[in-house]
């Protein structure tokens, strides 16, 4: 694993300097002084790929409002669905994930509750709705699209301890509770296919509109594609778990430079037939226009036979 995808702990004083270092791109070699100085319980905790891992689809959490949401229910609209682990109380790393990830909401296309659905679960089993609601009416306000529909699609619920460690545990994202109350923990989000699969991952605080739309094409399998636009954009991108984003796939963009080649040459070709065949109309209406009305070949010529 990439040191660039390593956790982001949420501690205090030096240690969430540490912390604060290594999320926003410092130099290695300061994080790793700093490192001698952060308990044990905040090691090892990293965000694991799990690609193609379905979230059991029997975990229910609670919602804002109280209210009992299945993961089925969550999932039923057949939407891709961006997941986002955090706790409420969290002093510093999990609003900043909640903020940028609504930053991306904002400048994409695509709107929530038309192309995708969100779920923010707390990992701290001790938090309670009044915790997601306090959350949700924070962030659903700053969407610049929203509505009572999206207000609805944008779910903040805590759970219990299973359901917290079942998902956690389909997901890869792994947690440690630390001895002042706070925790370690990863940064980042994951995108889940309609289906509940894990169909991208985003490390970090960094989530570009463009490649979370690509991820939400990708999670449903071209299914939110707006235009022929976005269906070409997910047939030439392809996400790069080496990399940790989407890049152009070579072989699908010679395949559809070879398809466009191979139209551009049927449609020059269907068009010079087509130029051609004009022409010989007009030459024979020419011809047929210059003949007088009922006359035929020789009519009218001297030493004719009539």
């Amino acid at each position: 694993m990439r040191t660039d995808r390593r956790s982001i702990l949420s501690l205090r004083p030096l240690a969430l300097a540490a912390c604060a270092a290594v999320a926003f791109g410092s130099s290695l070699a300061p994080a790793q002084v700093l490192e001698k100085d952060i308990p044990e319980q905040a090691r090892g905790v990293e965000l694991e790929e799990h690609f193609g891992q379905r979230v059991p689809m029997n975990l229910v959490f609670t919602e804002a409002n109280a209210q009992p949401l299945p993961m089925a229910e969550v999932l039923s609209g057949g939407l891709p669905v961006v997941l986002a682990l955090v706790y409420y109380d969290c002093p510093i790393v999990c609003p900043v994930v909640l903020r940028k990830m609504l930053e991306s909401f904002n400048d994409l296309e695509y709107t929530m509750g038309q192309e995708f659905n969100v779920l923010v679960v707390s990992f701290d089993a001790s938090e309670t709705p009044t915790h997601a609601l306090d959350a949700k009416t924070q962030y659903t306000s700053l969407y610049n699209r929203r509505t009572s529909e999206t207000d609805a699609a944008w779910s903040f619920c805590v759970a219990d301890q299973d359901t917290i460690d079942r998902l956690t545990s389909a997901v890869g994202f792994k947690t440690n509770k630390l001895p002042d109350g706070e925790f370690a923990h990863p940064v980042g989000i994951t995108v889940l296919s309609p289906e509940g699969e894990v169909a991208a991952y985003f490390h970090g605080f960094d989530y570009p509109p463009r490649d979370l739309k690509l991820a939400m094409l990708d999670a449903s399998n071209g299914g939110v594609a707006r235009s022929f636009g976005d269906r070409l954009l997910h047939f030439c991108y392809r996400y790069d778990p080496n990399a940790g984003s989407y890049s152009m796939h070579a072989m699908n963009v010679m395949r559809l430079a070879g398809v466009l080649t191979v139209i551009g040459l049927i449609a020059l070709i269907g068009g010079l037939l087509t130029i051609e065949r004009l022409r010989n109309r007009s030459k024979t209406k020419t011809l047929t226009d210059a003949q007088p009305s009922g006359s035929f070949p020789g009519a009218g010529v001297p030493g004719s036979v009539s």
